[in-house]
């Protein structure tokens, strides 16, 4: 697994609700071949299409997430989507493609917000021995996503990102095989100096060996070359990773997914010159299947990301993510998503070293009324603390109902 975002278990407020299960889904707007009702998804399904509409009525009691006198607002949105699903004994495709819109009755300079967003899945069993696999997405957004490794935490505008993954997996005997990985990811704001100054690209090769050391238990050693280029300022840096880990299978609906090591960095900096960081590194993957009804997932992740901050080269970020939805029955289901963030920040020359904390609390309900149309509710809570830097604190509640229908 690429480890680009922690688990949000994200209530969907802006964009296409997930395919078929209106109940089931607690991700954050994003479809996926895999979810679905059981009737109508899957990727035999005799129907490889399936299309979403929302429609939301919402409030937002900071819709640009100021740290004082914050600016309220009414909102509705409209979110569309159609996914499609494909599938062969060797062959998984699947593709998603959506968009939304938002309007603020009480933001005068900038009223309407867009969202769109597209992703294509593919997996090829290319040998019985050799596995290829495809993940991409790419969408334009204009609210901040805090589960995901290096992006935006607060309100900057439009902006867009994309992340594309290709990896090859290969068994060389019955204990060992490898990995060989290629991740590109482009964050690319709209407005041109804020561009100019945190929007980079940032690709990742990595390597892994694995070793079948009980039947439950694999061990990992991985080596991964992290080179990042901005498109103005001169933060370029190239990141190594040194890691070992395991894959831990405890059963069938359990597993557990570890790297730990050590990260080199060598940093460039307009006011500072170029540096080297040594520091550690940790990403951690934990999901359990309760039951039928009840999923769990917990992320962890320790390492050095984009500042987000003009000259700043870098910050240090351990940020974890706790995901949970259930069907209390069979039409009612729930979600519940927490993340929390602490990010160190530290430059000299450039700024005073401060700590900043971030915590992200979600919660959603979803009555399913019958095959085509459901109901849901639900809040996000999220709150940015930074004593030190008092213009960076804010926080920010969000509410709304709305309509989902599926066709």
């Amino acid at each position: 697994m690429w480890l680009q975002s922690t688990a949000s278990g994200q209530v969907s407020f802006y964009g296409a609700p997930a395919s078929s299960n209106f109940g089931g889904n607690s991700g954050g707007g994003e479809s996926s071949s895999e979810d679905g009702s059981g009737s109508d998804s899957g990727i035999f399904s005799k129907k490889p299409f399936n299309f979403t509409l929302a429609v939301r009525q919402g409030f937002d009691s900071n819709v640009n997430t100021t740290p004082s006198d914050p600016e309220s607002s009414m909102y509705t949105n409209v979110g569309a989507g159609v996914n499609y699903s494909f599938g062969t004994p060797r062959l998984q495709l699947g593709a998603s493609l959506g968009g939304g819109v938002t309007y603020y009755y009480n933001r005068p300079d900038d009223p309407t917000d867009f969202n769109a967003n597209f992703a294509v899945s593919a997996n090829y069993r290319a040998t019985p021995r050799l596995n290829l696999s495809l993940s991409t997405s790419t969408a334009y957004l204009s609210q901040p996503e805090l589960a995901t490794v290096g992006n935006t935490n607060r309100q900057n505008g439009d902006y867009l990102y994309s992340n594309t993954t290709l990896s090859a997996a290969y068994q060389w005997s019955e204990i060992i095989s490898s990995v060989t990985s290629y991740n590109f990811t482009a964050l690319y704001y709209l407005e041109s100096d804020l561009n100019q100054n945190q929007g980079n690209i940032s690709q990742t090769l990595a390597q892994s060996v694995l070793w079948l050391w009980k039947p439950k238990t694999t061990l990992v050693a991985e080596y991964r070359a992290n080179p990042t280029l901005y498109y103005g300022a001169d933060l370029d840096n190239l990141g190594n990773y040194f890691l070992v880990g395991f894959d831990q299978i405890f059963n069938p609906r359990f597993f557990w997914n570890l790297r730990v090591g050590a990260q080199v960095n060598f940093n460039n900096n307009p006011v500072d010159g170029a540096s080297v960081y040594v520091g550690p590194f940790m990403e951690s993957t934990l999901r359990y299947q309760l039951a039928t009804a009840t999923s769990l997932s917990w992320t962890m992740r320790y390492g050095t990301e984009a500042s987000g901050l003009n000259d700043v080269t870098q910050r240090q970020t351990f940020r974890t993510g706790l995901a949970l939805s259930h069907a209390f029955t069979p039409r009612l289901s729930g979600s519940f998503g927490l993340n929390y963030l602490v990010n160190y920040y530290d430059q000299p020359d450039v700024i005073q070293s401060y700590v900043e904390n971030i915590v992200d609390f979600s919660v959603g309900l979803n009555y399913r009324i019958n095959r085509f149309a459901g109901l849901e509710v639900g809040y996000q809570f999220t709150i940015d603390i930074a004593p030190e830097e008092t213009e960076r604190s804010y926080n920010r509640n969000i509410v709304f109902v709305g309509a989902n229908f599926s066709f």
